[in-house]
Formats: structure tokens, C-alpha cells, sequence
């Protein structure tokens, strides 16, 4: 599309809210933003006129042969998608995280006798509860009233936790402090057998032993959703009453129950460090950055968000960002503010900056949409909230060295395995891009490949490869390797962007014979492209390569060796977790299809409702027919099959 074609396009596009996607003359997705008004922003992008510095800004709008954009009600909801699509699409002139990652979550389901849950996969509309006592917020577009997680409906979502660790270790205290249950069964109040060994230890109150009624058990929850919305106060100051008033009572057994956990909560509050004489909430966001590593193509820059909640600091993260060169530290840690809020996180009243950011008003309209209160955006200059703004950046600079460093130390020793495996298979210079590839199967049903992929030392997986065997049958693993090398050859040949570029060196999973097998497929196939080729063979970790009887003497050479292993394993592991699902697949498939009065809406209900067929087989009728599009008769005739069939 030429600039003439766009201008006339721009006509079509409203002033409202929304997300645009500037394209390529190729079609692909070059840029992601956010705007206020998508006119006003698109007209900037098409005309040149942009605010933004460097020369990355210059090339992408030479590059923008087309545009897309999608509406929406609110900025909000804007800033949310922006975070989504910058994630899917990977935009080569968004900064984005140099590690991408997924936040844990905590979600409290909605049964009679709830448990916590840990999820990852946030519904899109879901309703969040923020951890530090600022109730909940919809993240999505739409308004249900209940969500389905991993087949239960959850009653509350907590999060995003920063880092798994402190999701775990707050799951672990609402164990130790309330006895909220972890099994994964169903519980209706009845009592069944003996309770587990967490009622023992005082970590699960025992709904399963039928002495805890549905309200002492939603008493419970109560007091653990106070405890992660952050009320800690108010729930030590109830502790310290109930455990006068049992001393008083001369129970002084459970006077020292209660003094534990007690202490546990205090515990909780001295680890938060103080940063401020004042009680309020605050975000701090500062950004440090550093030139590009060294053989890499992209400048990189660390970005600190702290979060001060009645003076301590209760929360902090810290956001790696690529493709940073060129641009302003305001742009930076919009960037982050980005990703923060559009995973979900409610700012606070106060969010402070060390960098003025271009779209100001904007920011703060959209901030204040997303608390549902006024929030204040600012750049401190002087007094207690710069000398806050400092100690993030001072923060953030220490992160990014520290990534650096491991980085760096990383690479060093990368490289030194390459050298060494260059040098034990004298290979002219580092194989920079190493394939390896294994079989997995049983008895020759569903085989399948694997082919993983090492760039520079490091595993690579989007250029992973999986392959299911179509022209060998039996037990050939020689056969086997040869179609997949070879189909792998043949569609570089034919120009596959995935199967590109050639690797320097190919490893197989095997000794002599895999190599050979290999080989010759290499010979064939390559029309005269040098690539190495080795075989590392389980049983006693020795290597081969082509036209050589013995395996290379490796001793001398134990990082390649090692690097060989790693490469190997991930090839095995990628394999194997092929095979097993499509084993467990069809199983679970040829076994319900057995199964009169099963078609495919039930059977795909009985799969989302029980985990395995196993697990079906030990379900009694009851829980069989509660399941959507079953009922008794139903249930009973499956039942009955799967009991008659136990190998299966």
C-alpha cells in the first residue's frame, strides 16, 4: 500500500480509544501502541510526524506500508491489549522483555470447601484481587460472574505475585496460619477414611473428616482472603484478643496455637522494609541501561518498580527490556508501565517516575481509569519522594549489573564448550547452530522425532521441531532418524523458513549405526553443504563420528562432552513428551469411543472433568453423572466398561 493509499485509509479510522498495529510491506506486525485517540496517532505515523527520537523511529516509518487497529470502550482496556499483543507478536520495534514470562497466580475456588490453586493462564475477563488490600479489578472486557480454572470454578483470583517464590511461600503461610485444605478431591462435609498427613500437622483443619461444618469452613476463607488482600494488621490485632481470652480460659494449648501464628504474622510485616515516614501507596518506577553485549545485536536496559504501601516496601520488579537503542529513559519505562499494568497490577495513588514521559495526560487519564480513583503521576525533583525515585534506580542499576554479569560469566563458559567441542570433533571453527535428533516410540506404534535446536551454545525452542514417523513400521530406529534428517533436509531445500538455516553440526541420539544411517541422508541430501556430524550413545557417554570405528577419545574434553549430554537430554525430554501425548491421546480416545452413548461432546466433557481414564475408573457413578451432558444410565455404562477393561 502506498503513502497515498494510506492518507485515504486514514479517513476510515474514529478519534476513540484503541490499540493500532503498523505493518510491513510483508504484512508483518513491525510496531504495537496505544492511543487515545487512533486518528490523531496513525496520522503522526503515516505523515512521519513522530516524537519519538532515534533512528529506529526513522526506519519503521519507512518500513510502514500498512496499518490495522482495534477499538476500544476504554483506555484501560487499551493498555491491556497493547501488553497482549506486544507479548503474541514480538514486534521487531516494541521494547519488550528480554525474558518473557507468565505471573503466577493464587485463585481461591468457588466449592463448598475451597482451596488455593495456582494458575498462570489468567482468564481475560477475570476478576483480580490485588495483594496489599485494594479489593479487586476486571482485567478484561466482559462482566461473568464466575470463571472456570483448570475445571473449577474459581470464587477469587490474588495477584500478579511478582516471582514464584513469593506466590509459594504466601501459599504456604495460609496453610500453616488458617488450615485452608490442599487436597485435590471433592468434599461435600461427609467424612471418607482417614485424614492426610496435613491434618496432623495442624495444616488442614480436615474438612474429609466430617467435623467441619460448610460455615466454620467459610469463617476460614474469610479470614484468608482478608489475609492476601493485606489486612494483616487487623488480623493479628483478632489473634492477640482470641488468645487472651483462651488464657483466660486456662486453654492454654491453644492460647500457644494461636501465639505461633501470631508471631508468624508479625514475622511477615518486619520482613517489608521502611522506605517512607508517611502512610502512602506509591509506585516507583526507574530505569538503568547499558550498551550491548558483547557479540549481541540489541542494547538492553533494566527497569525497577517498587511499591510502597503505608510506608514499607511490599512489593518490587524488575523488567529486562530488548531493542532499547535510541531510546529515551521516559520511553523505557513506558515500556515497563506497559507491561506492569497491562498484566494486571492496580497502580497506586502516587506513581512516581525518573523520567518524564511524552504522553503524560494520558498516562495519568488511563492510570486513574484502571484504580477507579485519581492517581497521581509525577517526576519528584527534590525531598522524600526523589530521594524514593533514587533508591529504585539505584535499585535497577544493581539488577541490570547483576544480569549482566551472569550473563556475561554465562556466555564466557558457552563459549569456552563450543571452543572445546570445535577442537574434540576438529570442526574448523564453533558450530554455532547445533541440531540434534532422537526417536521416541514403543514398540514401533507412534513413533516420533524430535529435533531441538542450540544456538550459540543455548537452547533455542522456537526453532524446536517435532515429527511423527509416517513411512517406517516396527522397530527401526535407523529408518526412523534417516526420514526425519531427511525431511528435515528436504524442506530447507524447498525453502522452509522454519527448517533454516542448516545447522553446523548435527548430533544423533546413538553410536555407530545412527550415525551411519544419518550420514548418508547428510551425503545425499546436502548437495555439497558441509555439516558435521556426531552420535552420542547412552551407554557409556561415548561419541562418534562418520568414517571412524572408535568413539572420539572426549577426556581431554569434558565441557563438550557435557554440552553433547545437555543438547541430548533436551532432545530426549522434547521426544518422549511428543510420544506420551499422543499415546495418552489415543488410549483415552480408543477407550471412550468403545463406550456406547459417548460421542464426542460427552467424551469431551469427560476429559476436561477428569484428568485420565484412571482416574474415570476410580470416580464413583454419582461423580460421573455430575458431569455436563451426563447423566446416570450414562455414567453407569461407563463406569462399568472401564472397570471391565483395567489395562486400558
Amino acid at each position: 500500500m502506498d503513502h497515498d493509499e494510506l492518507v485515504k485509509k486514514l479517513k476510515q479510522v474514529p478519534s476513540t480509544p484503541g490499540v493500532y498495529l503498523l505493518k510491513d510491506t510483508g504484512g508483518e506486525i513491525i510496531y504495537v501502541g496505544k492511543a487515545r485517540s487512533l486518528i490523531a496517532r496513525l496520522r503522526q505515523h503515516v505523515r512521519g510526524d513522530t516524537h519519538r527520537t532515534g533512528g529506529w523511529a526513522q526506519t519503521m516509518v519507512e518500513n510502514l506500508a500498512d496499518f490495522d487497529y482495534i477499538l476500544t470502550r476504554t483506555e484501560t482496556e487499551a493498555l491491556i491489549l497493547e501488553a497482549t499483543l506486544i507479548k503474541q507478536h514480538r514486534p521487531r520495534f516494541n521494547i519488550r522483555l528480554r525474558d518473557d514470562k507468565s505471573y503466577p497466580y493464587l485463585c481461591l475456588t468457588a466449592e463448598i470447601y475451597p482451596r488455593l490453586m495456582v494458575i498462570r493462564d489468567l482468564p481475560a475477563d477475570a476478576a483480580v484481587r490485588i495483594p496489599g488490600g485494594r479489593g479487586s479489578h476486571r482485567r478484561g472486557f466482559h462482566d461473568p460472574k464466575r470463571h472456570e480454572v483448570h475445571g473449577f470454578s474459581a470464587g477469587e483470583i490474588f495477584g500478579p505475585y511478582p516471582t514464584a517464590a513469593v506466590m509459594w511461600r504466601t501459599r504456604r503461610m495460609v496453610s500453616q496460619l488458617f488450615g485452608l485444605r490442599q487436597c485435590r478431591k471433592n468434599r461435600d462435609g461427609e467424612p471418607v477414611g482417614k485424614p492426610c498427613l496435613y491434618h496432623h500437622m495442624g495444616r488442614c483443619v480436615g474438612p474429609c473428616t466430617g467435623k467441619v461444618t460448610p460455615e466454620q469452613y467459610e469463617e476460614i476463607t474469610r479470614q484468608v482472603i482478608r489475609f492476601l488482600d493485606g489486612k494483616t494488621d487487623d488480623i493479628a490485632a483478632e489473634m492477640e484478643a482470641e488468645m487472651r481470652q483462651a488464657a483466660e480460659h486456662l486453654d492454654f494449648e491453644r492460647a500457644a496455637q494461636i501465639r505461633d501464628k501470631l508471631q508468624t504474622i508479625r514475622r511477615l510485616g518486619d520482613d517489608q522494609v521502611i522506605v517512607a515516614n508517611d502512610n502512602r501507596e506509591q509506585d516507583l518506577f526507574a530505569a538503568a541501561g547499558c550498551a550491548a553485549e558483547v557479540g549481541g545485536t540489541d542494547e538492553q536496559a533494566g527497569v525497577k518498580v517498587l511499591g510502597v504501601r503505608a510506608g514499607r516496601l511490599s512489593t518490587q520488579e524488575t523488567y529486562t527490556l530488548a531493542h532499547t537503542g535510541g531510546r529515551s529513559m521516559g520511553e523505557i519505562i513506558a515500556a515497563a508501565m506497559t507491561l506492569h499494568y497491562g498484566a494486571g497490577n492496580i497502580p497506586a495513588r502516587h506513581v512516581l517516575l525518573a523520567a518524564p514521559l511524552h504522553d503524560h495526560a494520558e498516562w495519568q487519564e488511563t492510570l486513574s481509569e484502571m484504580r477507579g480513583t485519581p492517581v497521581g503521576l509525577s517526576v519528584p525533583k527534590r525531598g522524600e519522594r526523589r530521594r524514593l525515585v533514587e533508591l529504585a534506580q539505584l535499585n535497577a542499576q544493581a539488577a541490570l549489573d547483576a544480569i549482566s554479569h551472569q550473563r556475561g560469566s554465562r556466555a564466557t563458559d558457552t563459549a569456552a564448550a563450543l571452543g572445546d567441542l570445535a577442537e574434540a570433533l576438529h570442526l574448523d571453527s564453533h558450530p554455532r547452530r547445533i541440531e540434534c535428533y532422537d526417536i521416541s516410540t514403543l514398540q514401533g506404534s507412534h513413533a516420533v522425532g524430535s529435533m531441538v535446536v542450540f544456538t550459540d551454545g543455548l537452547p533455542d525452542s522456537s526453532e524446536f521441531r517435532r515429527f511423527r514417523i509416517r513411512t517406517v513400521a516396527g522397530q527401526d530406529d535407523y529408518a526412523m532418524l534417516a526420514e526425519m534428517v531427511a525431511r528435515r533436509l528436504k524442506a530447507a531445500a524447498a525453502g522452509a523458513a522454519k527448517f533454516l538455516p542448516l545447522p553446523a553440526l548435527s548430533v544423533v541420539d546413538g553410536g555407530k549405526g545412527q550415525v551411519s544411517a544419518v550420514g548418508k541422508v547428510l551425503d545425499d541430501e546436502t548437495a555439497g553443504e558441509s555439516i558435521a556430524l556426531a552420535g552420542l550413545a547412552k551407554r557409556e557417554e561415548q561419541v562418534f563420528i562418520p568414517g571412524r570405528g572408535e568413539p572420539v577419545e572426549m577426556s581431554a574434553h569434558p565441557r563438550a562432552q557435557l554440552l553433547l549430554q545437555r543438547i541430548r537430554h533436551q532432545a530426549h525430554r522434547f521426544a518422549l513428551a511428543y510420544h506420551r501425548g499422543l499415546r495418552g491421546k489415543a488410549l483415552t480416545t480408543s477407550v471412550l469411543d468403545e463406550i456406547e452413548g459417548i460421542g464426542p461432546k460427552r467424551r469431551a466433557a469427560l476429559l476436561t472433568a477428569f484428568p485420565s481414564v484412571q482416574a474415570m475408573r476410580n470416580a464413583s457413578v454419582e461423580q460421573l453423572a455430575a458431569v455436563p451432558g451426563m447423566n446416570t444410565k450414562v455414567a453407569e455404562t461407563v463406569r462399568d466398561h472401564l472397570l471391565q477393561h483395567p489395562g486400558e
